[in-house]
């Protein structure tokens, strides 16, 4: 239930209307006190009526984050987890922007907080938040049509910055992370290459048993997935991931407890079985003690629910994630040190009394 809150713990967050801009005059009000924001005053662009013509006119709301001047800066995608909204990474999504990345934040229309709170309502059948939960967790469309939104915001930032008044020729539309948190982290994955399993998915798809087509997009550079599904999830299975072709980076830790197909607990430890079954080359799992599944994702709502690790877990990923797109989207390879061993061990803290990486 904790879990379930915590990803709707924006549901009171506005949606708000077409290509609306902001500045952020501090973007981590509430989380000053982990890190530094980078040199790049930031802007925000919100749309929320877009709709993709080659998937029936499906909605895809985007929101993007970046420097309020120059570029080209390399593109970061961001996908919510199950109940999200597009502000689910707000800080993160600030956070790197204001290091010199443009930050596109995708709101996938079957597996928002809208969702859930129409499966929750009267019309919707009046059922709990749990069985909202794992009835957009399994629902075939919420499953399958993530990937494509991925796809869709691509496109669309490809377009723009040929074309677009304001971001024309500010994003580098060549170098590509996806990011994402529980559902987002499989939503990340499968760009990356990873077969979800169709099993538990409704309506049945084909036999109903074994993998679905392959969903990945040869355009995104790498991946990093929080709180990744593990083999025995509703969403992959142990021959799911050997047809990863991106770099991958994997967050997670000891009390991240996964989910069963049946909605129950599984231990965290299962979300370390999934780097034996990568394909060798370029794939880590970055393991911290102590961090819970609700730490891994940074908004104002989230800093409401009692988390042990946040804080610790927070810096850490920020930390993490700066790295990595330092290093694979704008090639300083300074920043790949800061992802190993030696260095790692030195993000630890009060709570995270550990940072472990295991490589492949």
């Amino acid at each position: 239930m904790l879990t379930a809150l915590a990803t709707l713990g924006v549901l009171l967050l506005p949606v708000a209307g077409e290509a609306r801009s902001k500045t952020a005059a501090h973007p981590h009000e509430k989380s000053v006190v982990i890190e530094r924001s980078g040199p790049y005053a930031i802007r925000s662009l919100e749309f929320s009526k877009l709709k993709d013509t080659r998937r029936k006119d499906r909605p895809v709301g985007l929101k993007l984050h970046l420097p309020r001047y120059g570029g080209p800066y390399p593109l970061v995608i961001i996908s919510h987890g199950a109940g999200g909204v597009w502000d689910s990474h707000l800080y993160q999504a600030e956070y790197l922007a204001s290091h010199g990345y443009a930050v596109v934040c995708v709101e996938h229309v079957d597996s928002s907080s809208t969702s859930v709170k129409f499966y929750m309502s009267r019309a919707g059948g009046g059922e709990s938040m749990r069985e909202a939960m794992q009835r957009i967790t399994t629902d075939a469309v919420a499953v399958l049509e993530r990937p494509g939104d991925i796809r869709f915001a691509i496109d669309t930032l490809v377009a723009w910055n040929k074309s677009h008044k304001e971001l024309a020729g500010r994003i580098n539309t060549g170098k590509i992370a996806v990011m994402g948190h529980s559902f987002g982290a499989y939503t990340a994955m499968a760009v990356a290459g990873a077969r979800p399993i169709v099993d538990h998915l409704k309506p049945r798809i084909g036999l109903g048993k074994g993998l679905a087509a392959e969903m990945g997009d040869s355009r995104v550079t790498f991946a990093m997935a929080m709180s990744p599904p593990g083999p025995g999830s509703k969403f992959f299975g142990p021959e799911s991931y050997r047809s990863i072709k991106r770099p991958l980076i994997l967050l997670s830790g000891s009390r991240d407890e996964q989910k069963g197909p049946d909605g129950r607990s599984m231990p965290a430890e299962t979300r370390r079985e999934i780097l034996p079954l990568l394909p060798s080359g370029n794939r880590s799992l970055i393991w911290m003690a102590n961090a819970e599944h609700v730490a891994f994702t940074d908004n104002p709502s989230m800093w409401l629910i009692p988390s042990p690790s946040r804080r610790d877990v927070q810096r850490i990923s920020k930390a993490l994630m700066l790295a990595a797109c330092d290093y694979y989207l704008k090639g300083r390879n300074e920043a790949r040190r800061l992802m190993k061993s030696k260095h790692l061990g030195n993000l630890r803290g009060e709570v995270v009394t550990s940072v472990e990486l295991l490589e492949k």
